[in-house]
């Protein structure tokens, strides 16, 4: 349930997706006035939750909400990677039942993982009015070819899968799923493409594939030097999103 009563910025929420309860936090601006909103989805497992990000839109005028997928961080069910934009879509019908939330003002930034899920959900999606992406995939049967001893000590000791159900998820997803494709079907919605030249998971290049699909509606920068996670390159980052919101899409 949403609060109607005077908040502090941060609030815990719960919500169902296909009779999972999955977690997450809300963080609200100031005032009590429908407010665009954000919503953030981190990648697999998710080490880099982007809450930094949240802060900064925070101050900027925005709410957002970072949740976790079925299966990780402690949301309930068993991980499954072709649920994720299920889960996604879960979420905006969440926000969509908050006073505080301007239904006419919701975007998408998804990083990594959630990159692929913010384009494959949105565009289907079309309460989704803006899409960003930072380190996205656009082709994930591309990027991991690890070992089930890699893919353990990376991504399942986190997650409620084993590496042999990731890999065979991973293989379904490859196959059913096209975030170019998707790219290409978000116009005339702005879509922001962001990727780091140093990213070793997933290579600058997919970014550009992602770009060259998109046509005129996508913006497009690489940051230099930024690694999956722009680990060194977070208030660049952060700049890039919020002013890429204020100045292309959903104005406040």
């Amino acid at each position: 349930m949403w609060a109607t009563e005077p908040h502090e910025g941060i609030t815990g929420v719960t919500f169902d997706s296909d009779g999972h309860r999955l977690l997450g936090v809300l963080y609200l601006t100031r005032g009590e006035e429908p407010a665009p909103t954000v919503l953030l989805l981190h990648g697999c497992p998710g080490l880099e939750k982007n809450l930094d990000l949240a802060v900064r839109l925070r101050e900027a005028g925005w709410n957002s909400l970072v949740f976790h997928y079925r299966g990780c961080w402690g949301s309930a069910g068993r991980y499954d990677l072709l649920s994720i934009p299920r889960d996604v879509t879960a979420a905006v019908d969440y926000l969509a039942g908050c006073p505080r939330v301007d239904l006419g003002r919701i975007a998408v930034l998804g990083h990594s993982l959630g990159g692929w899920a913010a384009l494959v959900t949105a565009a289907a999606e079309p309460r989704l009015r803006a899409v960003a992406v930072c380190g996205a995939p656009a082709r994930l049967g591309a990027v991991l070819r690890l070992s089930p001893a890699v893919i353990d000590a990376e991504f399942t000791r986190f997650l409620a899968a084993t590496p042999e159900e990731f890999a065979g998820q991973m293989a379904v997803v490859a196959e059913r799923t096209d975030a170019l494709a998707a790219a290409g079907a978000i116009g005339p919605r702005p879509l922001l493409v962001v990727h780091g030249t140093a990213d070793r998971w997933v290579p600058v290049a997919q970014a550009r594939e992602l770009r060259d699909r998109a046509g005129s509606s996508c913006r497009y920068v690489e940051v230099e030097g930024a690694d999956h996670a722009f680990s060194w390159h977070r208030a660049e980052l952060a700049d890039l999103v919020v002013g890429w919101l204020r100045g292309e899409c959903c104005a406040t």
